[in-house]
């Protein structure tokens, strides 16, 4: 999917809106050319690296490729994606070794000596305080709050139940019962997890922006999304935002009138300097 910016280009206070990480940045219009899902996969080169991580051909042209994450200093999104996975591999591990706790005292018939309370546990705790922008993903991670539940009152019936009632029969049976309640709770939760990791790779999609500068060089910039195209009052960059060495990839902080929204606006010199 292309879509041609032509029209806007006549206007020099029209800026491209895109979206790095949760930040808004700015690109000038008039250095637009195309937006294209990146579908196919960028050639490495020999000099290849974060920022210039290759090619890619639309068109019948070769368009040199940078990522606007690297060049600004963010994590790539494979970065952000090899982080997210490894936070869920060690909530992972913090559920499973809970679970096999709980396992080894019902089947030695020893006292369990981690918390029953759901909110308490080290994977109830970042369950508890775990946010993301990522809709999508928030939407799957409240699945796992119910069978999570169901696991911790396994325990408290298995642990804390028959010493405080009289009539628990059968308490051997229930305790088999109980065990094999928390095995399938426990996977449940585990396979949600790695259902997650899916869902964040299927959802990261990255864009491509096309620019040409003025003696017409292509060069195309991976971005998480693209917002809209929107006029900006723009002011002075901060001190803090200059970089000391390297090409300069900022300009300007953009502002939009009813909007408190910070937009960083790209320096394009800067950018196709790279």
């Amino acid at each position: 999917m292309m879509e041609n910016l032509d029209a806007v280009k006549d206007s020099n206070d029209l800026w491209l809106t895109i979206k790095l990480q949760s930040q808004l940045y700015a690109i000038d219009s008039t250095f637009v050319e195309s937006i294209a899902l990146l579908e196919e996969s960028i050639s490495v080169l020999p000099e290849s690296n974060t920022i210039k991580p290759g090619i890619i051909h639309s068109r019948g042209r070769v368009i040199p490729i940078v990522n606007l994450r690297a060049a600004l200093g963010l994590k790539t999104l494979e970065q952000e994606q090899s982080a997210f996975e490894e936070m869920l591999d060690q909530r992972k591990n913090d559920h499973i070794h809970w679970v096999k706790e709980m396992e080894r005292c019902l089947l030695e018939d020893d006292t369990f000596h981690l918390t029953t309370d759901p909110h308490k546990c080290a994977f109830g705790k970042w369950y508890d305080t775990y946010e993301t922008e990522n809709q999508t993903i928030a939407f799957h991670i409240r699945k796992i709050d119910e069978p999570h539940k169901k696991l911790h009152h396994t325990a408290h019936l298995a642990f804390e139940c028959p010493r405080e009632c009289d009539d628990c029969e059968r308490e051997q049976c229930l305790r088999d019962q109980l065990k094999e309640d928390a095995h399938t709770y426990m996977r449940i939760v585990v396979d949600l997890l790695d259902q997650a990791k899916t869902i964040f790779r299927q959802n990261s999609r990255t864009m491509c922006v096309i620019t040409k500068d003025k003696d017409n060089a292509l060069l195309g910039l991976l971005v998480d999304e693209v917002m809209s195209v929107e006029n900006l009052t723009l002011k002075g960059l901060p001190e803090s935002c200059m970089r000391s060495s390297g090409a300069q990839v900022l300009s300007h902080i953009g502002e939009k009138e009813e909007s408190k929204a910070t937009i960083l606006v790209l320096n394009m010199d800067g950018i196709f300097s790279l």
